[in-house]
């Protein structure tokens, strides 16, 4: 029962079509608020947005530890030991720490303002009533990231699927009224007020729960939190990388409507094949965590993981690259049509994903967090040393190559220290699907780079819809198998 509990291909398909059902919602409530950017505010305000956006981060990498992703894996393991009076003074620990956080980012954000305005806009004018502005969001983004790690950790899925779609629908309605109203000036009250949207839903949904209890003044529970700190703190490591590694593809970039391209274009990848991999952080990673000392399991569900992920992504960038032109078109505006060479060229990126991310989590499972920055700092040495030398050869074209070399040797380097640190080998089968999915994407890439549209689609449109059959009947055998 515990094997066909945590290794089945039927659960993996029921919460990816649990949360991927949620993800398309919440895709399509993402991508209406970038049409609603794109017709209000242009190129420009979607690059100006990014650039506030990576402020925020910024600040936040200042003072992460890690809170979610080890408040998730220490939630785990009580939660599978069934020890309710634990899950709630963790849940303390965590709240109480997460307030902490929110306190420590506003006073981050009060004494880098002067920094950040210098790093960020170059046309010497002071914009550091701007970045002072951006503390309410400071403050309240640590609140909601730790609820949402209780609800995750706990395991109330269908709570994190609810929420997660109140939230896209708020953050619309939000963006649309603000912008409408006020245009550019609205960027900031707009950005406030999604996350605060986003706090007051995760709050209402946790609180039902779990009722909220912090104590900034007890002992007990900071060194209950020490757990998490030492967990963390690589992990912080990585999301300070993380942050200056965006800031550094701005500075390549450098032109502000290039800037909104890349980040658009970035953004609109993720959306896409975020509807499969929308169950990884919810359901696979407490699930990997929960079985992570069993080696047979651990391999057998990193493998399955891999593969159900696989065969759906493959079918879904190939129709992806086919129809981007038109994406692009119905989703923004024709003034963001530069923006398709990069997610054509990235389309090998998109693809590896579906492997990479189920191999990132093992360390994390493990509670190797040091590992985990390791490999972060390697993929984000790859990622800068490619956009740079890529982007100054073939333009934003460039930024898509250096993508998918980077998706891959990420796949690569993963296998390799996954092999070798954790006994997980990716099975035959598995290599094999990988390196056919690989060709059938690079075929339709080259397919995408013609002129000849009968070639492009007389080609591209049967040979995506044959592998999309093959892939569905694959997984339709598997679960015949397995009853």
């Amino acid at each position: 029962m515990k094997k066909q509990g945590y290794t089945s291909i039927h659960h993996i398909l029921k919460y990816i079509g649990v949360f991927g059902s949620v993800e398309v919602l919440k895709t399509l409530a993402n991508m209406s608020r970038g049409k609603i950017t794109a017709s209000f505010l242009g190129p420009f305000g979607t690059g100006l947005i990014a650039i506030y956006h990576n402020i925020l981060d910024v600040i936040r990498s200042c003072t992460n530890i890690g809170l979610e992703t080890a408040s998730i894996q220490q939630l785990s393991e009580i939660d599978a030991q069934s020890q309710q009076e634990e899950i709630a003074g963790m849940a303390k620990v965590i709240r109480t720490w997460s307030m902490a956080m929110a306190i420590l980012d506003v006073v981050v954000c009060l004494v880098v303002a002067l920094v950040l305005d210098d790093i960020f806009f170059n046309d010497n004018i002071s914009h550091r009533t701007e970045v002072l502005m951006l503390i309410p969001a400071a403050f309240m983004a640590p609140i909601a990231t730790g609820e949402c790690a209780i609800l995750k950790g706990t395991h109330k899925l269908k709570r994190v699927a609810i929420v997660e779609l109140l939230c896209a629908i708020g953050t619309v309605i939000c963006t649309l009224a603000l912008y409408w109203m006020w245009g550019l000036s609205g960027i900031i009250p707009a950005l406030n007020l999604c996350i605060a949207t986003e706090t007051i839903i995760h709050l209402f949904f946790c609180v039902q729960i779990m009722p909220y209890r912090i104590n900034l003044f007890s002992a007990d529970v900071w060194k209950r939190g020490i757990p998490l700190l030492k967990f963390g703190i690589p992990y912080a490591a990585t999301a300070i990388m993380g942050a200056i590694t965006t800031t550094l593809l701005y500075k390549i970039i450098s032109s502000t409507d290039s800037i909104a391209f890349y980040k658009t274009g970035y953004a609109l990848i993720m959306y896409y094949v975020g509807i499969v991999f929308s169950s990884n952080a919810t359901d696979y990673f407490p699930r990997l965590t929960s079985v992570c000392h069993d080696k047979e399991l651990k391999v057998e569900t990193v493998n399955k993981q891999i593969h159900v992920s696989f065969m759906l992504t493959t079918p879904l960038v190939m129709s992806f690259l086919l129809a981007m032109p038109l994406i692009i078109l119905t989703l923004y505006t024709k003034d963001f049509m530069p923006m398709a060479s990069i997610c054509v060229m990235a389309g090998l990126f998109q693809l590896h994903r579906s492997v990479a991310l189920p191999l990132e989590y093992v360390s994390l499972a493990h509670g190797h967090s040091w590992m985990f920055l390791i490999l972060e700092c390697i993929y984000n040495v790859l990622v800068i040393a490619s956009v740079h030398i890529l982007y100054n050869i073939w333009g934003l074209a460039g930024i898509g190559i250096a993508l998918s070399f980077v998706g891959v040797s990420n796949t690569i380097l993963l296998s390799i220290v996954n092999y070798y640190f954790y006994g997980i080998r990716i099975s035959n089968s598995n290599i094999g699907m990988i390196l056919a999915g690989s060709c059938m994407v690079t075929a339709i890439i080259m397919l995408c780079n013609t002129d000849n549209l009968l070639l492009r689609f007389g080609i591209g449109v049967p040979l995506t819809l044959l592998t999309a059959v093959y892939c569905l009947r694959i997984l339709k055998n598997d679960i015949t198998h397995e009853e």
